[in-house]
């Protein structure tokens, strides 16, 4: 490539990083929104209190989120190895806390993880942030933290990318723009954390979610939540190593990160023991 294409390419890179940046930074920029279903099933279950045939009633009103909360609480992580029939068998065995997560990883698998052109793309990223929320929720439990938190923060901590990649993509379109598919996935990368957050802040979750995600990569920064983002960070890096099928899955691990959480060898081989399980649940969730 001759110099002055190069120079051009860097130009078009660097102009289609600032759109993604605009796209995050914008107020007018539409985003995603959760079902209404959903939104009012995260509002239910969120008192402890609530009567289970209010939250029967409510997915009642939508098929297609049955069927997925069907399937995925007979999955390996949920089931119990009986089968679950009905949505009044999959509440009362899955419980509210559950039933919050099933809610959630339904709304980002058909509203968010879904780009027409880089369906490849965004299939490996839901299969990376399954895996993530798997083992950010072990690992909140030997650590004792909050294993609803550490579930979302490992579901949602990508969620930026494929916003991204279907708005840049749409961008493409309209402009008949020139910009390749390679091009707007470095642009993505750039700005999919920020992305995530506001995305987050949108749907109005905690704002501990946004925060801790922001510092997926710089967890000693988080300050109160440098736990929390030190669990994310951990995740991340197992979830790579559970989904690359050349990667041997150590019994021990040499991470920066394991000091910090103050994690012990028998909770590490805790953890990681979930690996086979956690790659049949991932796989079986797609």
């Amino acid at each position: 490539m001759s110099t002055q294409c190069a120079e051009t390419r860097s130009t078009a890179c660097q102009l289609l990083a600032d759109r993604a940046r605009a796209i995050v930074r914008s107020d007018d920029h539409e985003l995603p929104v959760l079902p209404e279903v959903a939104v009012q099933l995260l509002k239910l279950t969120a008192d402890v209190n609530c009567d289970p045939k209010d939250i029967v009633d409510l997915f009642k009103r939508d098929q297609s989120l049955t069927g997925h909360l069907l399937k995925i609480a007979n999955s390996v992580r949920y089931t119990c190895g009986q089968t679950v029939t009905s949505i009044q068998q999959a509440v009362a065995r899955l419980g509210l806390l559950c039933v919050r997560e099933v809610v959630m990883l339904i709304s980002c698998q058909t509203r968010v993880f879904n780009v027409g052109g880089f369906e490849e793309d965004v299939r490996d990223s839901f299969a990376h942030s399954l895996a993530t929320a798997a083992y950010s929720q072990e690992i909140a439990r030997v650590r004792r933290l909050n294993v609803e938190d550490a579930f979302l923060c490992g579901l949602l901590h990508d969620i930026g990318r494929p916003v991204l990649l279907q708005s840049l993509s749409d961008d493409r379109k309209a402009t008949d723009g020139d910009a390749t598919d390679d091009d707007i996935r470095e642009a993505a990368e750039e700005v999919r954390i920020e992305m995530a957050s506001k995305l987050i802040q949108s749907w109005e979750l905690p704002e501990r979610l946004s925060n801790t995600i922001e510092h997926q990569s710089t967890p000693l920064e988080a300050g109160d939540l440098d736990q929390q983002a030190a669990m994310l960070n951990l995740a991340i890096d197992l979830a790579n190593m559970t989904l690359d099928a050349e990667a041997e899955v150590p019994e021990e691990l040499s991470h920066p990160i394991i000091s910090v959480l103050n994690l012990y060898p028998e909770d590490f081989k805790s953890v990681i023991g979930r690996h086979s399980q956690i790659l049949e649940w991932v796989e079986s969730t797609q």
